[in-house]
């Protein structure tokens, strides 16, 4: 038996560019913010190193990027019903991938002798509610936008 789903064709080349689109706006801003703060003086000391590292970690720009690649790859070969519920998986799907660098930086820190950093193993957990309630509201951005356009 067929599912109604595989016999969808995919996604037209104008449906494709808006889902990349709204996949990689929030990169975009985050770049473009973390930048401005930067260009403005702001986690920029250098007394402190930790504050270097922790930012970009603070704003997920590795999981973002991570995230991005991810699902673009597996967006171009799917329907628009497919595409619709990636869009609501989106913000679940993108904890593990803020989780990873956190846990990493949180693990290299016990290992060269950091302790006072060995909470960035866990202390993204907290962070957790924020991008689940900011996710879902991009989706829901997102799903109303491409109600709206196609």
């Amino acid at each position: 038996m067929i599912d109604a789903a595989e016999e969808m064709p995919t996604l037209s080349r104008a449906q494709l560019s808006f889902f990349m689109g709204a996949l990689w706006w929030p990169l975009l801003a985050v770049l473009a913010i973390s930048s401005y703060d930067l260009w403005k003086g702001e986690y920029s000391s250098f007394d402190s190193s930790e504050i270097y590292w922790q930012y970009p970690l603070w704003w997920g720009i590795p999981g973002l990027l991570g995230f991005s690649l991810w699902m673009s790859r597996s967006a171009k070969s799917r329907n628009e019903q497919q595409a619709l519920r990636m869009v609501w998986w989106a913000p679940v799907k993108f904890i593990p991938f803020y989780a990873v660098p956190w846990m990493l930086y949180g693990l290299l820190s016990l290992v060269v002798g950091q302790l006072s950093d060995a909470y960035m193993a866990y202390g993204w957990i907290t962070i957790v509610p924020f991008l689940l309630i900011g996710g879902y509201v991009c989706a829901g951005v997102t799903v109303a936008l491409y109600r709206i356009f196609f």
